[in-house]
């Protein structure tokens, strides 16, 4: 994934994280990640995702191996490494007595922004994630939507570079969460960004690559185009238009191909599933030629099941069985 020609943002190689010598929570990961890059970080509660953000921004030291981040070894003491970082924690905790306009200042001053700087970039950043009306109220009145919104505003005001979001949209309502993910998909046009997250519609709809981990180990990093190629686009739905007669018709001579292995009329919708090994797009243009025989017409056509939901259970899926077949050969060999 690595491209010679462009500055590396994150490159780990070997890191691995074992807490009091018996819990391993990252096991021997090594991954790059380039400029441009919208990386959605996935996997199952346990699975290392935190450690490997804490791990990226130097909040935890290694047991093994390491992170670098622009091209610079990312430890505890990094820290003008991680002022070219905007990162915001699961479920962010503020000040209840401070408004917006309050902490964002106490913020930029921390990072040593002059006055003169400070304040337009406050004014800039707080009418961006729409808190305008909200900004002289006390943070301790805030939605979590709102919440959310002052989060990204923080994270945002040292202009980072690489931005690190654990669970952006942890807890948010449709319109919060809407919101949220339209926001990334702005800052993605200029900012590298991993995102942690656990709703994988959301990961399908802002990121461009995806990164699975599973028991502190690597399973899988690549495009999310990689990632939904890996299972097999078998199971569509197609709803119809035309005489009734004629659609049954033409359901019939859809069952009776071979590579048809489920057909069921609902109304007019039609589900079919093909053989795992079929050729999907030859079979559908001969379903699409039987709907021309028949005068039927087609209205629309989708593949059912959110292909990097099920792309992502496939993946953990066959490492939990492939775990399982070495516990079982170990025992059969002892």
């Amino acid at each position: 994934m690595a491209d010679g020609g462009s500055e590396l943002v994150v490159e780990t190689q070997h890191l691995t994280k074992i807490y009091q010598n018996r819990q391993i929570a990252l096991n021997d990961v090594s991954l790059t990640i380039e400029p441009g890059c919208v990386l959605g970080l996935l996997g199952p509660n346990g699975a290392g995702k935190t450690t490997f953000l804490r791990l990226i921004l130097g909040l935890h030291r290694p047991t093994a191996g390491w992170a670098k981040v622009f091209k610079q070894t990312m430890s505890p003491n990094a820290a003008d490494l991680r002022r070219r970082i905007g990162y915001i924690p699961t479920n962010p905790q503020f000040p209840k007595g401070m408004t917006p306009i309050v902490y964002l200042d106490y913020i930029a001053r921390l990072f040593g922004l002059p006055a003169d700087v400070r304040k337009p970039k406050l004014a800039t950043l707080i009418r961006a994630v729409d808190l305008l009306p909200h900004s002289g109220d006390s943070i301790s009145h805030f939605t979590p939507g709102m919440t959310a919104r002052l989060a990204v505003a923080a994270s945002l005001i040292n202009e980072p570079d690489l931005l690190i979001w654990d669970e952006p949209t942890h807890g948010l309502d449709i319109e919060a969460r809407r919101s949220m993910l339209e926001l990334i998909k702005s800052l993605a046009a200029e900012k590298t960004l991993i995102i942690s997250s656990h709703n994988l519609s959301d990961v399908d709809e802002v990121c461009n690559h995806a990164c699975v981990l599973n028991k502190g180990q690597l399973i899988f990093h690549g495009s999310l185009q990689d990632l939904k190629g890996r299972i097999r686009k078998n199971h569509y739905e197609l709803d119809l238009d035309g005489e009734q007669k004629s659609i049954t018709k033409c359901v019939g001579v859809v069952r009776a191909m071979k590579d048809v292995t489920h057909a069921v009329l609902r109304l007019r919708r039609l589900e079919i599933k093909l053989g795992d090994e079929t050729p999907n797009a030859l079979v559908l243009a001969q379903i699409f030629q039987a709907m021309a025989d028949h005068k039927v017409s087609l209205i629309t056509v989708r593949s059912v099941g959110m292909q990097t939901e099920q792309a992502y259970l496939d993946l953990v899926e066959k490492e939990e069985s492939r775990g399982f077949a070495r516990l079982y050969r170990e025992a059969e060999a002892a």
